[in-house]
């Protein structure tokens, strides 16, 4: 430091100056002169701190001796820096960096010491430090890898609790090449070659039997890549899970399709071994009539295990046996060594750990291994998921059986009855002709000797007869609906509507009906009884609402909504109570007081029609005209004829 007179601008930049600045004597390391914010820092009097000893205000540990050293060296040397940790006058711990400077003033040897406060710039560093401290301690505990690759595929860095599971160390894999290292896995050494092009990489590796996702994510420094950063994370486990809880989907959906109890048991048992991989899956159907559990399905491990030629060949759960105990617990149970049993049920077959898992009333799946394997959480979840879902199957097959004999029983009671209804209708036409031609006999040979009362008993006669005649008819129309069907075809209801009306004009035309008709999407259907149903709901519009002596007017329109076409008959007629909505569709009843004809058929007739379409018909009670709806399937591009 150049020399520097003690002059008034000397002095006055000495005194303001807002760093403390204090001046030694560079033989002794005393005070000579001092600024007041020295004086401040250091808790002293200006007047009492000239004249102190460096050594006095130095830090604990550091002694005069040491302070002089360092006077002395800034001497030797022209220049010194130094960091103390300080306290204030608040008490207050305070990091100052002290520099020393030598310097001439006034023809004299001294040394200046300048303070600069770096408290905050310590604890900056500190905190900076803890962070690297904490973020260090971080990632060797992440179950993941973490490493960085030079840009000639070299390891620098590699850090975490994964490499564990790759039998490394950290640090360990810095300074190899990447190439070198992963030299038989071309998918590893792809994904570097892209990253190193400088193209981020996310990608699923398997490394030996470890299953890894690994990011790839190039750094550049003024345009060139510098590194490449890496996270790789072991999701072994985590595919594994995926693909049990895909195989256990795949069950569900193979269930669907099993149509009896052996064929949800083969099923239910390869998936078994199939998301648990042990060597032995087998399933029993339980028997209430002796309390047995019979084997029903098995893998080939299994019946390999016991011996057996099949899944027949198994030995069946007697009442006995400790299996059919654990069956009647209802409870899944894993035993741990099968060879500990009381009272198993086949002592000779080489089992350890054996889970077993009732299905309800259905039986019992059992999986296990010749090797004490605990069965894990995530093992036990899926296998419950999948006992579950053949306890669903099973249900299924049960009800699907039920039902299927109880259709077939349905079916041959139907064809009995429509057999029945055909022939008993058919054989009844001549005894009535024959009736209704004697009465007509005796009403034209003896007409006139009969008296009033005979005559009248005559007319009771004639009508009588015609009456059966008409329902004769009426339950032959009614049979012939199934005897007498066609195949159901693409059919426009349009043109059916048009049909009807055209062979109804006359009757129309009689009572001075208004018909509207609205749009009508294409059905499937039986086109002849579809005409039938039109031409019935019609005939008891233009019936009831001329009775009713108004003008009649009916609209007929129609919806389509999710493949089904819904179709609407309205008619200004009396309407229909609310307590013979249902009862109308009865075969001869009729609903309501009424003078006009008919047998009450035509309602039954169009509601077996819409019936065996797969549809249903009803009515809206109303007092101010009838409302008839019924439904038909829409007509697809491709359909398939029943």
């Amino acid at each position: 430091m150049a020399s520097t007179g003690d002059t008034p601008l000397y002095r006055d930049i000495f005194e303001v100056a807002p760093d403390p600045i204090i001046v030694h004597d560079a033989d002794t390391g005393a005070v000579v002169r001092s600024n007041p914010a020295a004086a401040e820092l250091l808790g002293f009097d200006r007047e009492e701190l000239v004249g102190t000893h460096v050594g006095a205000f130095s830090p604990p540990g550091y002694t005069t001796e040491d302070a002089n050293r360092l006077i002395q060296e800034t001497v030797s040397d022209g220049s010194k820096t130094v960091e103390w940790a300080v306290r204030n006058s608040d008490g207050a711990q305070q990091w100052i960096e002290v520099t020393l400077e030598r310097a001439e003033i006034d023809d004299e040897s001294r040394v200046v010491a300048f303070f600069h406060d770096i408290t905050d710039q310590k604890e900056l560093n500190r905190a900076r430090l803890e962070r690297n401290e904490q973020l260090t301690t971080l990632i060797d505990n992440l179950p993941v890898v973490v490493f960085t690759i030079d840009s000639d595929g070299v390891f620098t860095h590699s850090a975490g609790k994964g490499l564990a599971s790759l039998g490394l160390e950290p640090g360990e894999l810095e300074g190899v090449s990447v190439f070198e290292a992963y030299a038989d896995y071309p998918d590893v050494v792809e994904a570097v070659e892209t990253a190193l092009d400088g193209e981020e990489v996310r990608v699923t590796q398997d490394v030996g039997e470890l299953v890894f996702e690994t990011w790839y994510r190039p750094l550049f420094d003024d345009g060139d890549l510098s590194q490449i950063v890496g996270v790789s994370r072991d999701i072994t486990d985590l595919k594994r899970h995926e693909e049990r809880v895909e195989a256990l989907s795949d069950a569900t959906n193979e269930l669907l399709y099993s149509r009896s109890e052996g064929a949800v048991a083969e099923t239910v048992a390869g998936i078994a071994k199939r998301i648990i991989e042990r060597p032995f899956a087998a399933m029993w159907s339980y028997d209430e009539s002796d309390d047995t559990l019979y084997p029903i399905g098995a893998t080939g491990p299994a019946t390999e295990l016991a011996d057996a030629d099949g899944p027949s060949g198994l030995s069946p759960m007697g009442p006995d046996h400790d299996e059919t105990r654990i069956f009647h617990t209802g409870e899944p149970t894993v035993v741990e060594d099968y060879r500990t049993l009381s009272n198993p049920s086949s002592p000779e077959t080489p089992l350890q750990t054996l889970f077993c898992l009732p299905l309800d009333d259905h039986g019992m799946l059992c999986i296990g291994s010749t090797e004490s394997e605990p069965f894990d959480s995530d093992e036990r979840l899926l296998l419950e998921i999948l006992a579950s879902t053949a306890i669903a199957a099973l249900d299924r097959v049960e009800r699907e059986t039920k039902l299927k004999a109880k259709q077939t029983e349905l079916e041959r009671s139907n064809e009995a009855l429509q057999q029945f209804a055909y022939i008993a209708s058919h054989d009844l036409q001549e005894p009535l002709r024959m009736v209704s031609s004697y009465v007509d006999l005796l009403e034209s040979e003896y007409g006139d000797e009969l008296d009033g009362e005979a005559a009248e008993y005559m007319a009771f006669a004639v009508d009588g007869a015609n009456r059966m005649q008409e329902m004769v008819d009426a339950l032959l129309r009614y049979s012939r609906v199934e005897t007498q069907a066609g195949e159901f075809e693409r059919t426009e209801p349009g043109d059916v509507v048009s049909e009807t009306l055209g062979s109804l004009r006359m009757r129309i035309d009689e009572v001075g009906a208004t018909v509207s008709t609205g749009s009508f999407p294409a059905v499937r259907a039986d086109t002849n009884q579809l005409g039938q149903v039109f031409q019935n709901l019609l005939e008891n519009a233009l019936d009831y609402t001329d009775e009713a002596g108004v003008d009649p007017r009916i609209e007929i329109d129609a919806t389509e909504a999710d493949g089904v076409v819904e179709f609407c008959i309205t008619d200004n007629g009396p309407g229909i109570p609310d307590d013979k909505v249902e009862d109308i569709f009865e075969i001869f009843k009729r609903g309501g007081a009424h003078d006009t004809d008919g047998t009450g058929i035509g309602l039954a007739v169009c509601q077996r029609i819409v019936q065996r379409h797969d549809g249903r018909i009803w009515a809206e009670p109303s007092e101010t005209g009838a409302t008839f709806r019924f439904t038909l399937p829409a007509a697809t591009e491709v359909a398939t004829d029943e």
